[in-house]
């Protein structure tokens, strides 16, 4: 059925169970995966126009959130190799995380993405906004969205 999974993750625990339920998926039907972190910027207000962030802090905000998708898609990269599952990994920086993502499965020719969601509902949903959601809505492939 599906040969290339799109694996994304935001680096939390709920991502992460969903990271070992994709890579599991893909170890029963024989796919290879490709894990996946979106790397947002460093918002503008924090050093734009009126605001005493130097060079340095920014650089330093961008070093530790490069850091960190890294190692969000590296959980992707272990738990494949635990499973025997061929995979790789992608990291790359983009304003909105689902345009990533999609992005990313395109990039790569996956022909399906895998995706946790938070389960977030009523206000709380409104308020934070769904990846998952936009991913939905916004993708070409099938989503499979584990909860």
């Amino acid at each position: 059925m599906f040969k290339h999974i799109l694996i994304p993750t935001d680096g939390s625990e709920t991502a992460l169970k969903a990271v070992r339920a994709g890579v599991a998926l893909a170890a029963e039907i024989g796919a290879k995966v490709t894990g996946y972190c979106a790397q947002e910027p460093v918002p503008v207000h924090i050093y734009g126009e009126g605001y005493v962030a130097d060079k340095r802090m920014v650089a330093e905000f961008e070093k530790r959130a490069a850091e960190f998708a890294r190692n969000a898609a590296a959980d992707v990269e272990k738990a494949a190799k635990a499973a025997g599952v061929p995979c790789s990994v992608l990291v790359t920086k983009t304003a909105l995380p689902y345009r990533g993502i999609v992005d990313a499965a395109e990039k790569k020719d996956c022909d399906a993405i895998f995706i946790g969601s938070h389960g977030h509902r009523g206000l709380k949903k409104l308020l934070l906004g769904s990846v998952t959601h936009e991913v939905l809505t916004h993708s070409k492939i099938p989503v499979l969205v584990f909860r």
